[in-house]
C-alpha cells in the first residue's frame, strides 16, 4: 500500500503541476470499464510529459507507476504501453519492466521507446523470443551492435522485418550473413536484393542461392562475372564446411545450397566430385542426399555399407557414368574408413556391383528407402 507521506507528497507534485490528485488517481484505477482504463492511461502518461522533475518526484512516479503496472489486467498495460512508448522521458524502470511483458504490452514499447539502450535491446534478444526480436527489428534506429544480434537469432521473420526496414543501415558483414541465412529461407532473397547495400560482391554470393527467376533479376542489375560467381560459390561451401567443424556433419544451410543446385539442374557427378576434391566432404554428402531425396543420415548409411554394393546402386539409380563412379568411390574413402588409400580388390568389387546393378532392383531399394530410410 502507498504510505499516507506519498499520497501528501504526491499531492503536492500533481498540484504544482496541474494533474489528478491521489483520489482522483485511485477512482479511476478502480473504474475498470473500457473508458476508464483509457482515461487511467491517459492521467498516468500526463506524468511524463514535464520536463522538470527533481528527485523525490522522479521516485514517485516510479513507485505509483510500477503499483498500477503489477495490478493492471492486460487490456491497461497495453493502454499503457501505447502511450508510454512514444514518450522520451518515461523512467527506464518502468519502461524495461513493459518490455519484458506479454508481447501484446512490449510490442509498442520494443519498436517505438526511445528510453531502451543497446543492453537492455541485447538483453531481452537474449532472453526473450521471436515476437520480441521481430517488433525490436521494426525500430527507427538499430545500433549494429543490436542488428548483429538480431541477425544472430537467425529467425527469418526478424532478418524480413530488417530488411523491410530502411530506416536501418546493415553492415558489409551483416548482409553476408543474412544471404546465408536466406539459404533456409527464401522469402528473404528478393527482400535482400531491394537493399541499396547489395553491391556486385553481394550480388555474386545472392547468385550461388537463388532461384532461376532471381538469376535473371541479378543478372539485369549487376555485371557478376561467371568467374566471380564461381569464386564466391566456393567460398560459401567452404566456409559452410569450415563452421561445420566436422567432416561429416551436414547443415541445414548445406541442405538447403544442395537443394537449390538440384532445383537449377546443377547438381551433377561433377559437381560431387568437385566436393570431394576441395575436402568438402560434408557437401558432397549433401549433394548426395537432395540427390537421392534421403536425409544425409541415411546416407552416409548407404555409402558406408560394406562391400560397396549399396553405394553402386544408389549411384546407378541417379544416372551416374561408371567413370563418375569409380572417381566418386576413391574420393569418398574418407567417409567409410579412416584408411585414405583404396584396396585395388575393393574397387574392383565396387566396378562390378555397378555393372551387375538392374534397373528392377535399383527401383526396389529406392522405393524401400523412401519408405524406411532409417532401416537403411
Amino acid at each position: 500500500m502507498v504510505s499516507k507521506y506519498w499520497n501528501v507528497s504526491y499531492d503536492a507534485y500533481a498540484g504544482r503541476l496541474g494533474l489528478m490528485d491521489s483520489r482522483q488517481l485511485l477512482q479511476l484505477a478502480q473504474d475498470t470499464t473500457p473508458t476508464g482504463r483509457y482515461a487511467l492511461a491517459n492521467a498516468v502518461s500526463s506524468f511524463f510529459e514535464h520536463d522538470a522533475l527533481n528527485e523525490m518526484e522522479h521516485r514517485l512516479i516510479v513507485e505509483i507507476m510500477m503499483q498500477l503496472i503489477r495490478q493492471a489486467e492486460i487490456d491497461l498495460r497495453e493502454a499503457l504501453a501505447e502511450r508510454l512508448a512514444v514518450l522520451p522521458n518515461v523512467p527506464p524502470e518502468v519502461v524495461i519492466y513493459l518490455a519484458n511483458d506479454e508481447i501484446s504490452v512490449a510490442r509498442p514499447i520494443l519498436q517505438h521507446s526511445t528510453v531502451l539502450n543497446d543492453v537492455d535491446l541485447v538483453y531481452i534478444i537474449s532472453s526473450k523470443g521471436a515476437e520480441y526480436w521481430r517488433s525490436i527489428a521494426r525500430r527507427a534506429r538499430i545500433s549494429p551492435a543490436v542488428a548483429g544480434r538480431l541477425i544472430e537469432t537467425g529467425d527469418a521473420g526478424t532478418a524480413v522485418n530488417m530488411l523491410e526496414n530502411q530506416n536501418v543501415n546493415l553492415t558489409k558483414s551483416g548482409m553476408k550473413r543474412l544471404v546465408r541465412t536466406s539459404l533456409k529461407y527464401e522469402k528473404l532473397q528478393e527482400a535482400l536484393l531491394r537493399r541499396s547495400e547489395v553491391d556486385g560482391e553481394l550480388a555474386a554470393q545472392l547468385y550461388g542461392c537463388v532461384s532461376q527467376a532471381l538469376r535473371r533479376d541479378i543478372g539485369k542489375r549487376f555485371q557478376v562475372s561467371a568467374a566471380a560467381i564461381e569464386a564466391s560459390l566456393d567460398n560459401l561451401v567452404e566456409e559452410l564446411c569450415f563452421e561445420a567443424k566436422g567432416a561429416l556433419r551436414v547443415t541445414p544451410e548445406m541442405t538447403a545450397l544442395a537443394e537449390r543446385f538440384g532445383e537449377r539442374g546443377e547438381n551433377s557427378p561433377s559437381q560431387m566430385i568437385k566436393a570431394l576434391r576441395r575436402g568438402q566432404v560434408s557437401f558432397f554428402v549433401a549433394l548426395m542426399a537432395a540427390k537421392l531425396e534421403l536425409p544425409a543420415d541415411a546416407v552416409l548409411r548407404i555409402i558406408r555399407k560394406e562391400g560397396g554394393k549399396l553405394f553402386a546402386a544408389a549411384c546407378r539409380s541417379i544416372g551416374m557414368m561408371k567413370s563418375e563412379f569409380a572417381s566418386i568411390y576413391l574420393l569418398s574413402r574418407p567417409v567409410r574408413t579412416d584408411e585414405k588409400i583404396v584396396d585395388q580388390r575393393e574397387m574392383a568389387d565396387a566396378l562390378k556391383y555397378f555393372d551387375a546393378v538392374r534397373e528392377g532392383e535399383v527401383t526396389v531399394l529406392r522405393r524401400d528407402w523412401a519408405r524406411h530410410p532409417e532401416e537403411i
